[in-house]
């Protein structure tokens, strides 16, 4: 009896893990000629209710100071629903080649122990100028 009250709030940390967010592509590239590169990236809610997810640009990219533009950055989602998310990366030099990581996450409340988040790598690339 011990053993099921000990087992049975791990299995339902480890089932809820198993149904995290989804974030595609997981890897993404793409040219521009102009000064901003935008991506669409499919945000995926896998769970039987409606939840918030944010998506933001990882901790442990170089700073970008504010070139890089996500919209939504908040969304209430449908359960078992997608949407797409708009990733802008701006002021683009000719050249230039920016690398960013963009994760999303379910917001959890504070009581949470385990946040699954998923992240994308966007390569954005503005091509040099024109002799």
């Amino acid at each position: 009896m011990f053993g099921l009250r000990v087992i049975a709030p791990l299995l339902l940390v480890t089932s809820t893990a198993a149904l995290a967010v989804g974030l595609g592509p997981l890897e993404k590239s793409g040219v521009t000629a102009t000064e901003a590169k935008g991506f669409y990236l499919t945000l995926t809610n896998p769970y039987k209710q409606p939840f918030r997810f944010r998506t933001f640009v990882d901790e442990e990219t170089p700073a970008l100071e504010g070139r890089v533009r996500i919209f939504p950055e908040v969304a209430l989602m449908a359960p078992e629903s997608n949407r797409k998310v708009l990733v802008v990366v701006r002021d683009l030099v000719p050249g230039e080649q920016v690398d960013v990581r963009v994760c999303a996450e379910r917001i959890e409340n504070k009581e949470v122990v385990v946040h699954a988040r998923v992240c994308s790598k966007l390569s954005a690339r503005r091509v040099g100028a024109v002799r």
